[in-house]
């Protein structure tokens, strides 16, 4: 945990106020409770956990109220609860809505949203991941923009991911493994059947949700698997299609993926690769579910590509007793290094696993939605469309496809913006937008109608850029102020989001800097080189100097005739 920032009580309290998440009537009342149980007591930090204890504010939440930074809590009508990861170019956020729904909100950086390509990426993963509705796809709501913060709006799942499950218990049982990757690729199926593929399947993109609980087996037969972080499939479009070379996003020759389950073909080319690339991840995730180890161990991520590409992984056999031969069977099918060889779709894979599936079969839960949610979204403006005109083919329903008795909506959800700072009720409330920050459906703190003798004291707005930070958890706290408000942040944590496709045109102040360094680095180079050989130069005497001719003069030379002298006259004799 990082040191807190040394703050007076009342700029923290100002800070608070400033920040919307409580009122002044709420914290007033706050500070009477906690001064009565802290007499003595006068310390900002002290107040700080005394909040985050009482739910009034979460962790999150408190640590950057305590370094002044009391903007960006509310983005598009969801306040932003909790920090759950970044990505190379996005921030993802837990959030709640007026509703009660809680969401998981991809927030892109304002710095990296004016970079056109970045920008585009990102709308467009948003248009593709919204037309996803299954029970083992996580769920988008809206790709939605509030003035310059651009940010999707997804599922918020609660569970662990299949890496973190693995970490704990190395490998399943085999109904257990089976399972799990018969779910996965139902869910691949969805993606297939709208066009797209993944192409970055492997156990930390599979979530387990919902989470074990304390005491309960620690197993997944009645867990649901989700896929995740879809943010590099790519819809696969006619060869006809116009916007098919301007909205390519990844050129020939690159790598998408993880060695560790990588297809052959898309090792060689990301282009190249289709739904059965995925099949061939799947199995290679099989394959360590049921072993305990991936299916080639080579630490040197060219090695683990090469590998896949030209050698056949150890037979399950030999690394697990009692594994049915047909299951071994259908693990090598999906491996197979050609793509012809493989399962043409994630259905066949699936059919092919489901013999192996454990007698009392659990389905998997579809996502709960809140009804007053459902009808907020069904409120909201779309945005306009611009995706491929492609026509896709309808969602597949799942299994269970409603949830807390709702019929979902049929058809994918268009994407939604708002105006900046305006908030859409839910329907059924007044129709006119709320001017101000939207608050929790539930109030945190009741309000006490007695206020306390001392009033909260004004002081002037902190500068965050004054604050000085010094540990991860401070660098942390820099890019979630520039993920949310926009706010600038060091080099060495920006190239964290570095982009390799921007055009050579986009140099940023870190592009410079490096340069600069490289320039001034061949500078010292020659400079050091040319002293080094004037060191080394052997010692030689410098060559004589010849001393310059005599000049005749008539003392010694005769034939020279002497230099008339001023005032002579020269003489007239004839020669003779």
């Amino acid at each position: 945990m990082a040191d807190i920032v040394a703050v007076s009580l009342p700029a923290f309290c100002a800070t608070v106020v400033r920040s919307q998440l409580l009122s002044e009537p709420q914290l007033r009342e706050c500070l009477q409770k906690w001064r009565a149980e802290n007499p003595n007591s006068d310390q900002a930090e002290g107040f700080r956990q005394y909040l985050v204890r009482q739910k009034a504010l979460t962790e999150y939440q408190s640590q950057l109220l305590i370094r002044g930074r009391g903007d960006g809590f509310f983005i598009g009508g969801y306040t932003v609860l909790d920090r759950l990861g970044r990505g190379a170019s996005a921030g993802v956020y837990r959030a709640s809505h007026p509703s009660g729904q809680l969401v998981a909100l991809k927030v892109l950086p304002v710095s990296r949203a004016k970079n056109p390509h970045i920008l585009n990426r990102f709308q467009r993963e948003g248009r593709l991941v919204t037309q996803l509705h299954h029970p083992n796809v996580v769920r988008a709501f809206q790709l939605s923009q509030e003035g310059d913060i651009h940010f999707i709006v997804m599922e918020h799942l609660e569970g662990e991911t299949l890496e973190e499950v693995l970490a704990r218990r190395k490998k399943l049982p085999p109904g257990e493994a089976v399972r799990v990757v018969h779910q996965a690729l139902l869910g691949l199926q969805h993606l297939h059947d709208q066009h797209m593929i993944h192409r970055d399947l492997k156990p930390s993109n599979l979530m387990v949700t919902p989470p074990i609980k304390p005491g309960s087996p620690d197993t997944t037969l009645n867990a649901t698997i989700k896929l995740l972080d879809i943010g590099i499939g790519r819809e696969l479009f006619t060869e006809d299609d116009p916007t098919t070379r301007e909205m390519s996003l990844t050129e020939e020759g690159a790598v998408l993926g993880t060695p560790d389950y990588l297809a052959p073909e898309q090792a060689r080319d990301a282009r190249s690769a289709d739904i059965r690339s995925d099949i061939y991840s799947l199995g290679c995730v099989l394959f360590q579910l049921l072993s305990g180890r991936t299916p080639f161990t080579e630490k040197n991520a060219m090695a683990q590509m090469v590998k896949h590409a030209t050698e056949t992984p150890p037979a399950l056999s030999e690394l697990v007793t009692g594994i049915p031969l047909l299951l071994q069977s259908v693990v090598e099918t999906m491996m197979a290094k050609k793509p012809s060889d493989r399962y043409p779709t994630p259905d066949e894979a699936a059919s092919a696993l489901a013999r192996f599936l454990p007698e009392q079969l659990v389905n998997a839960t579809p996502s709960v939605v809140l009804p007053e949610y459902e009808q907020w979204l069904e409120s909201e403006i779309p945005m306009d469309d611009t995706s491929p005109p492609k026509k896709l083919p309808p969602p597949i329903p799942g299994p269970g496809s409603t949830a807390s008795g709702v019929t979902p909506t049929a058809g994918p959800r268009s994407s939604v913006t708002r105006p900046s700072g305006t908030v859409r009720p839910p329907s059924g409330a007044s129709g006119k937008p709320s001017s101000g920050p939207p608050t929790t459906k539930t109030p945190i703190v009741t309000a006490s109608p007695t206020p306390i003798a001392t009033p909260v004291p004004t002081v002037p707005k902190l500068d965050p850029s004054a604050i000085t930070v010094e540990d991860e958890e401070a660098d942390v706290m820099e890019v979630d102020a520039e993920l949310i408000t926009g706010t600038v942040i060091p080099p060495q944590i920006r190239m964290m989001y570095a982009d390799d496709n921007r055009p050579l045109s986009d140099l940023g102040r870190r592009d410079f800097l490096m340069l600069g360094a490289g320039a001034g680095g061949v500078l010292v180079a020659i400079s050091l080189g040319f002293g080094l050989a004037r060191l080394l130069r052997p010692n030689r005497r410098p060559p004589a100097i010849p001393e310059p001719a005599p000049v005749p003069t008539p003392a010694t030379d005769p034939a020279v005739a002497p230099e008339p002298t001023a005032g002579a006259v020269p003489s007239t004799a004839p020669m003779e």
